[in-house]
């Protein structure tokens, strides 16, 4: 009995490892949202001001840090856990914007074929940044 209790004990320390390396997500493509309208309530285009000031509610609102970055654009920044962190740039064009990554830490990030990959977590919260977002446009 001792030796097959080892054998057991042996077999599962060896699929809780493994299983370890089985639950990784696999890399997604990088979803950017490019040219997305801006609605808001009353049917007419807000300010520039108007604009970036509900693009920074909705970013601080989920967690996010805002700072201007080249012209006017501003650069989004989540950090979760202490561990990840993703950039995004969030720039607009009249009744028009756009999120786009710009760069991660610790996400698993990597150009195959030409297509950026990563985490598929990077998605969700880009997702959950970028309604937030609209949600705070249909105030205006």
């Amino acid at each position: 009995m001792g030796m097959l209790f080892k054998l057991f004990t042996s077999l599962a320390v060896s699929l809780v490892l493994m299983s370890g390396a089985a639950m990784a997500r696999q890399s997604v493509p990088v979803v950017n949202f490019e040219n997305v309208a801006i609605t808001s309530a009353s049917g007419k285009t807000p300010s520039a001001e108007a604009i970036t000031q509900a693009i920074k509610l909705a970013s601080a609102a989920k967690g996010w840090t805002i700072v201007a970055d080249a012209g006017s654009a501003l650069s989004a920044t989540l950090v979760v856990r202490d561990k990840h962190t993703i950039s995004v740039q969030i720039s607009t064009a009249g009744d028009k914007y756009s999120i786009r990554y710009k760069a991660s830490v610790n996400m698993n990030a990597e150009e195959r074929a030409g297509q950026m990959e990563i985490h598929p977590n990077y998605n969700k919260w880009v997702k959950d940044l970028n309604d937030a977002i609209r949600i705070e446009f249909l105030k205006l």
